[in-house]
């Protein structure tokens, strides 16, 4: 389950009973997931997910943070970064390139994401971004009633993206979220599986509870 806001955040809302399962029951604390080594582009993060059980159905749910996709050891803004620069027209090589990352205890030095890396997810995104155009347009309106039809960007992954940031600002205006940033928007959306073998139909297709934990900072 993707969730937003600091670790604390988190750790508040599960106690408190503020975090809800897919069949409406309310989440409690148990235990951890195992420590996961993230790349980011401030360094490399250790990152231990919560756990919480429905106190329902008896389902057990990670507490995966917005900055993650799922089984991916580089944090979402990576990897929204190598999609923007290919949408913006990069190859694969330059855009792996330009994906630079602190060298762990050696100060001042970077090293580049792996050009097989980055097109793995080039890759990935780009065989689905029809699908995604077509779903995330169909949730525009639940973002902003008023939205108007979001232009052709020439590709079909830059058109999803074009649709999500639509979505992403639509969502910033209606509920107040001035720091939503449309890879949050996507974590939140497609279960962290936004670049996972086979993508499952978008949440919030007919709920808005997908918005609704978008909302929780």
């Amino acid at each position: 389950m993707t969730v937003r806001g600091s670790e604390d955040s988190v750790e508040a809302r599960l106690r408190s009973g503020l975090l809800a399962c897919w069949c409406g029951g309310r989440l409690r604390p148990w235990g951890h997931a195992r420590p996961r080594r993230v790349a980011t582009f401030a360094g490399l993060a250790v990152v231990r997910p919560r756990r919480g059980i429905c106190a329902g159905c008896g389902r057990t749910h990670v507490l995966v943070p917005a900055w993650l996709l799922s089984r991916r050891r580089y944090a979402a803004p990576v990897i929204f970064a190598a999609l923007a620069l290919r949408a913006a027209g990069l190859k694969v090589s330059s855009v792996a390139a330009r994906l630079r990352l602190p060298v762990p205890g050696r100060p001042g030095q970077c090293w580049s994401v792996p050009a097989s890396t980055a097109g793995s997810w080039l890759s990935r995104f780009a065989g689905r971004a029809g699908r995604l155009r077509q779903e995330l347009t169909g949730l525009l309106p639940l973002a902003d009633p008023q939205a108007r039809p979001v232009a052709a960007a020439g590709s079909p992954a830059g058109d999803a993206l074009a649709v999500l940031d639509a979505l992403t600002a639509g969502l910033r205006r209606r509920f107040g979220l001035d720091t939503l940033a449309a890879h949050e928007v996507a974590a939140h959306l497609t279960g962290g599986m936004l670049l996972a073998p086979a993508l499952r139909g978008l949440a919030g297709n007919t709920t808005l509870f997908a918005v609704a934990a978008v909302t929780s900072s």
